[in-house]
């Protein structure tokens, strides 16, 4: 019987949602309900969303998930060298809110933060950091952890943010036998979308100059443009998937032999996803917590592993960014 080889794998992972549920007949919808914004038919799905209640943070979901994680890899805050991931939207920018849960989890001094940017594939990014530092015998241990609160960021006159929710996830990747370990990765840019899909503050013009300026910015918010809402079908639902079939065609899989895991925003597009690819499980949690963003991948891994389980031995974590891109990636467990 062949033995599997210790390299890099996911040692242990967990996850964490608020415990605040809101319903698709909350009063925070009733704006929507009764208007017809452009785009709206690109936002379908949720049944419900867990939400971020006053008086908590991202860390009041990151430190749990991240807990968990340690604990099913069966290791310390002490043991890990090296924290990769988000914390999304960080109350500073910067430093990133992953500092935070560094401090707040007791990490060494010498563990290194390093906030991931590029949502929404910050998980899939950090996985194959982590796989390529333990390789370079530059970290041992490594903690990978996404934390989200979007639903404090999204205009709710706007059609995106029904989809909105919070959640968090992490996984540690290290040496071992056992466990999901990187194959391979595809990526496909779309940068000519770059700024149709944006988080920004928005100017609100001062009827007097106030200590000299004439105009002030909003909280940051999440805004898609008349060319995003366009882009959401032309790469979003159809060009997008050709990362997966790209890595797919170079391992010599079909969809037939893989479970896959993929960016939540809308059943418009996991719908189309999962016409197109075929796989011969697909793993989500649109109805029970909408879309995480940044989250939607790692939480769902942790959340199959516990409940439904992963069927396939490959395994496919297929993101979607707004700026626009696609990142697939590909697992296997011996």
């Amino acid at each position: 019987m062949h033995e599997a080889r210790t390299e890099p794998r996911i040692l242990g992972t967990g996850y964490c949602v608020p415990k605040t549920i809101r319903g698709n007949d909350d009063p925070i919808f009733a704006w929507l309900h009764a208007n017809d914004p452009p785009g709206k038919h690109l936002f379908a799905g949720y049944e419900q969303r867990r939400v971020l209640a006053p008086g908590e943070d991202l860390m009041t979901i990151m430190v749990p998930a991240a807990r968990s994680a340690l604990a099913a890899a069966t290791l310390a805050a002490g043991d890990v060298d090296l924290l990769l991931g988000i914390g999304s939207v960080s109350a500073f920018d910067p430093p990133n809110a992953l500092s935070q849960l560094h401090r707040e989890l007791g990490l060494s001094a010498t563990c290194w933060v390093l906030p991931l940017a590029n949502d929404f594939s910050n998980f899939n990014a950090g996985l194959l950091l982590a796989d390529a530092m333990i390789r370079a015998e530059r970290a041992t241990n490594v903690l990978v952890a996404v934390g989200t609160n979007w639903t404090r960021h999204v205009d709710y006159h706007t059609p995106q943010a029904i989809s909105a929710a919070d959640g968090a996830a992490a996984a540690v990747v290290g040496s071992g036998r056992r466990g999901w370990r990187i194959v391979d990765q595809q990526v496909l840019m779309a940068t000519e979308h770059y700024g149709s899909m944006i988080m920004a503050g928005q100017p609100v013009t001062l009827a007097l100059p106030v200590e000299g300026y004439s105009s002030l910015d909003t909280p940051p918010t999440f805004v898609i443009t008349p060319d995003g809402a366009k882009a959401f079908g032309s790469f979003g639902v159809d060009a997008s998937v050709g990362a997966v079939f790209e890595l797919l065609k170079r391992n010599h899989l079909a969809g037939a032999d893989i479970s896959l895991i993929s960016h939540q925003a809308s059943s418009v597009l996991t719908n189309a996803w999962q016409a197109a690819i075929q796989p011969a499980q697909y793993l989500g949690t649109l109805a029970l917590f909408a879309n995480m963003t940044a989250a939607n991948i790692p939480v769902n891994l942790a959340w199959a592993e516990l409940n439904e389980g992963i069927a396939k031995d490959r395994l496919v974590l297929f993101a979607l960014g707004p700026d626009m891109h696609a990142h697939a990636l590909l697992l296997a467990r011996d």
